[in-house]
């Protein structure tokens, strides 16, 4: 049979080829001997190609086989998917063994979170209260005779108790740091990749080696056989998935009694998973709906751990790094709902592909390698990149020019001085080399220094390391002269803005001063601290309060007197005595029908002589009713013919010995008789108070003196510190508006109303509202504050209290 005939290839795996004289398209993946359809792999991420053929290739889930390797992974919840797919939850704060081989332990370490951190990432902002408490914060990797303790938080690797800088290789140890994670390579084929942001971490093992080793540990055993996962450190297989409490206690190692909230595990028939069923329906969920199951997701993971009820963005994380196994990009969150804030210069992708940051380091060769699925991670801002991979500084590319000894970055031209202490500047040149530079430098002028004992230095400045002039305090020039000190004073040293040198002067040393008794002062005094003659020590005194009550003004027929019972006191209490000696001698004359009679006027001191006739001062006065004085003139001009008037006339001519001449009084309702300048006063129609006084004028009408009528309204009110007191005699009309509290005005004119035994405090003096006999009244005491003491205004840091 004749050979066929081919034409080039249309691609890898299409070309046409002669048969029988006619071209035929012949497909090699159509024609494959087994099945190239990807499996399935759940959790477990993207099948892997076991073989070299593009055109007929074979998969198979990432589990260990002849030509590849398993993967166990550590998700951010802290939830563990074995090499063969189970899936258990850490829940104490305690060291794990996640895979032990003869040769090489991998141990996690469980600690709480502080307060900044959560079990996701120290970055990421979460509701307050939800977070679950638990971080995976270093991991421990012991290959005798190296113990490597990495820290992902402080970004530390330490090897035999040494902190090392990356990358660390030695004796088939591979450890570095790509600037998005570490990445660890062990002798026995363990591939460990731990990104730093998130702390989502894969271990895969039989990377170019010998796998006839089976692993133990949390991880499982790495054999592609599902129901030998779970074995116990005493080869014990747990079978049941409800005692897989046991299985990881079994692992636990530097145990601790702190226990998280995390529950057996159960399914969403034993469970609720509505919730979780609810936020994985969202849209922006659905790309991942067929390749991670939100029912198989609810019921493997959500209902293994408690906080995700209240704490949804560990979940959804958790629910996104699977989809990201798959190379699916879900872009689920904003910045008020699980956003993730990045360090300073960098910020947050979704969706990041390379292993590798791009850095100084690496600029010039850096290519992206393609790690081999999707990841959360933060990034250095467009125009930046990383100084250094294992710092978080992002910076311009042209400032990678140059680095100092010190490890900052610094830009072609740029000039900085290299230490701290000392001026030795240097300059980044374009080819990157570092070399010693000069300072440029003005000419400064030199200040003029008038301060006593002040002389100009010449110093170097620590920013621009050019010389300056200064002035400086020369101490050698100073003669300063330090006085003798009393035994209550010390010696102390001060320094003016006038002067470098000290200034020596005595101050009074409290403590050097003799104790003194306070002594008891009166109700009406208060205590003052006086400075004693020539000490600087303080005695107390007792000081009398301002007297706010005057001393009263007598009159010239008053002498002032003191109540002997407060005379103790600071304000005494005078009073005017009346000395009826002083009193003016009458000049009355009476008639001799008349007699000069003496009266007792209550309220006034001296007495009321008067003129009265004798059977006239025996009339006993009724109660009488004012009338107005026209209807009494009116009676008056009918007496004539009455028997009381010419009885009265006949008196009068008897007693006279004239004919009809009046005396010079008034009568008043017929009955009484009132010599000039008398009043009498009647209480009538409630409020009103009617005063009859008899006047000098005489009524031409009846020959008598004329009565004047005034009426008194004695209704009148009180303030709102007042009382109204009636009056308890016939002398005066109405009563009086007695104090019961007291008024006091402020400065701004506001009245102020303060009861009985009330104090306040107003312009340094203080007041009192007290109660002297049956009114209250207002006593004022000036308030004396203590000298001013400078050493104790020195101490106080020039603070006066």
């Amino acid at each position: 049979m004749e050979k066929p005939r081919y034409l080039d290839p249309i691609d890898k795996c299409s070309q046409y080829v002669c048969i029988n004289m006619e071209w035929m398209l012949y497909n090699i993946s159509r024609n494959c001997y087994k099945n190239v359809k990807k499996p399935d792999c759940g959790f477990r991420g993207m099948p892997v190609q076991i073989n070299n053929d593009n055109c007929c290739p074979e998969w198979e889930c990432p589990l260990l086989s002849d030509n590849w390797l398993g993967q166990c992974s550590i998700l951010s919840e802290l939830s563990i998917i074995t090499f063969d797919g189970n899936n258990i939850a850490l829940h104490k704060v305690a060291s794990y063994i996640l895979v032990k081989l003869p040769t090489e332990i991998i141990v996690a370490h469980i600690e709480k979170c502080s307060a900044n951190q959560d079990s996701l990432s120290f970055l990421f902002k979460v509701p307050a209260g939800s977070a679950s408490g638990l971080c995976f914060k270093k991991l421990n990797v012991t290959i005798p005779p190296y113990a490597v303790v990495i820290n992902r938080l402080a970004r530390k690797v330490i090897v035999n108790s040494i902190i090392q800088p990356l990358p660390f290789l030695q004796d088939g140890i591979c450890i570095q740091d790509t600037g998005a994670m570490y990445v660890i390579n062990t002798p026995a084929g363990i591939n460990i990749k731990w990104a730093h942001v998130t702390g989502i971490m894969d271990i895969q093992y039989g990377f170019n080696s010998n796998v006839s080793t089976k692993t133990e540990g949390l991880c499982g055993v790495c054999n592609g056989d599902p129901t030998d996962d779970l074995k116990m450190q005493n080869r014990t297989i747990i079978t049941n998935m409800e005692e897989v409490e046991m299985f990881i206690k079994s692992w636990e190692i530097e145990k601790s009694f702190d226990v998280a909230t995390r529950r057996p595990i159960r399914n969403c028939t034993e469970d609720n998973c509505t919730y979780c069923m609810e936020l994985l329906q969202k849209w922006v969920f659905a790309p991942c709906h067929k390749k991670v199951s939100p029912q198989d997701f609810c019921e493997k993971m959500w209902v293994n751990n408690t906080s995700f009820e209240n704490y949804e963005c560990d979940a959804l994380s958790a629910y996104v790094a699977l989809c990201n196994k798959h190379n699916i990009c879900i872009k689920w969150r904003t910045p008020d709902y699980c956003w993730l804030a990045c360090p300073d210069g960098k910020e947050y992708h979704p969706c990041v592909q390379p292993c590798d940051a791009k850095t100084c380091l690496n600029k010039w060769f850096y290519e992206e390698s393609s790690c081999s699925y999707l990841r959360e991670d933060c990034v250095c801002k467009k125009g930046t990149i990383l100084h250094r991979a294992d710092s978080d500084l992002c910076i311009p590319e042209e400032k990678c020019a140059c680095s100092d000894n010190e490890g900052h970055p610094h830009s072609i031209g740029e000039i900085w001085i290299g230490y701290n202490k000392g001026c030795c500047m240097y300059k980044c040149m374009e080819n990157g080399s570092i070399i010693a530079t000069e300072p440029e430098c003005d000419k400064q002028p030199s200040p003029i220094c008038d301060r006593e004992a002040e002389v100009i230095v010449s110093v170097i400045e620590e920013q621009t390391c050019c010389p300056k002039n200064i002035c400086e305090c020369n101490m050698t020039v100073c003669t300063p002269i330090i006085p003798v000190c009393r035994s209550t004073e010390k010696l102390t040293l001060r320094y003016t803005p006038f002067s470098c040198c000290p200034q020596y002067q005595c101050e009074c040393d409290i403590s050097a001063c003799p104790n003194v008794t306070r002594p008891e002062c009166q109700e009406d005094q208060f205590i003052v601290e006086v400075k004693l003659d020539d000490t600087c020590c303080f005695s107390h005194l007792c000081v009398c309060e301002s007297c706010i009550e005057p001393i009263p003004e007598c009159n010239e027929e008053e002498l002032l007197a003191v109540d002997l019972s407060t005379a103790h006191y600071c304000c005494p209490h005078y009073h005017c005595l009346c000395e009826e000696n002083l009193c003016p001698t009458p000049l009355m004359n009476c008639s001799a029908d008349m007699k000069l009679i003496k009266r007792s006027v209550p309220g006034q001191c001296c007495p009321d002589w008067n003129c009265d006739l004798s059977y006239v001062l025996n009339i006993i006065k009724f109660p009488f009713i004012l009338k107005y004085q026209g209807n009494m003139q009116g009676k008056e001009k009918n007496a004539n013919n009455t028997t009381g008037s010419d009885e009265f006339h006949s008196w009068n001519a008897d007693n006279n010995n004239t004919s009809q001449e009046k005396e010079n009084v008034c009568i008043f309702q017929e009955v009484t008789v009132l010599n000039p300048g008398q009043t009498l006063i009647e209480y009538l129609d409630g409020e009103l108070c009617y005063m009859a006084k008899c006047s000098q004028e005489r009524d031409l009408n009846t020959g008598f003196h004329t009565i004047n009528l005034a009426v008194v309204n004695c209704s009148q009110k009180c303030e709102a510190h007042q009382v109204h007191s009636p009056s308890d005699g016939q002398h005066s009309c109405c009563g009086s508006c007695i104090n019961v509290s007291c008024p006091f005005y402020t400065d701004n004119g506001t009245l102020e109303i303060y009861e009985e035994g009330s104090t306040w405090y107003s312009n340094c003096t203080k007041y009192e509202c007290a109660k002297i006999g049956a009114e209250t009244v207002v006593f004022g005491s000036s308030v004396f504050c203590p000298p001013f003491n400078e050493t104790d205004c020195v101490k106080d840091f020039g603070l006066h209290k």
